[in-house]
């Protein structure tokens, strides 16, 4: 693989709340949610490179769009964790919304180091969740076509 020094230029940046409005409430955490240490994780997606710049711009509408209807079923994922008058975390349901990014990244698919993605992709091409529980970047990059 190759080295992982390669940039990512946050354009745009936004919260993306459920479609319809949700009622505030509290969810406590499971004791295995409280015995265990808080766990980040990461998916990230590669789609072939589209030259259309329109093209991209529909596909981040449609991706915001999908997001915010599934907010609606799964509207803890646009809460944040928050500690009760105990010290204890617990989930707020208060449809805070979910940080949205689009950004650029200059390198190829073949660059990346998947081997050790803690150095690699994570922070760059998998968002450092700042509020929430969930962060969502889109990305174009200079994927390369492994036709």
């Amino acid at each position: 693989m190759g080295s992982c020094g390669f940039s990512v230029i946050t354009k745009k940046t936004e919260v993306v709340a459920a479609v319809l409005p949700m009622q505030e409430h509290w969810l406590p955490m499971s004791n295995l949610d409280l015995l265990l240490p808080p766990l980040d994780f990461g998916i990230f997606f590669f789609y072939k490179k589209r030259t259309d710049q329109e093209q991209f711009e529909n596909m981040v509408n449609t991706i915001k769009k999908a997001l915010s209807q599934a907010l609606v079923s799964f509207y803890a994922l646009a809460g944040e964790v928050v500690h009760n008058r105990h010290g204890e975390p617990e989930l707020l349901c208060n449809d805070r919304g979910v940080d949205f990014a689009v950004a650029y990244a200059d390198v190829e698919l073949k660059d990346l180091d998947l081997y050790h993605p803690d150095d690699s992709v994570d922070g760059k091409l998998v968002p450092i969740k700042k509020h929430g529980v969930l962060a969502v970047q889109v990305e174009l990059s200079r994927v390369i076509d492994l036709d």
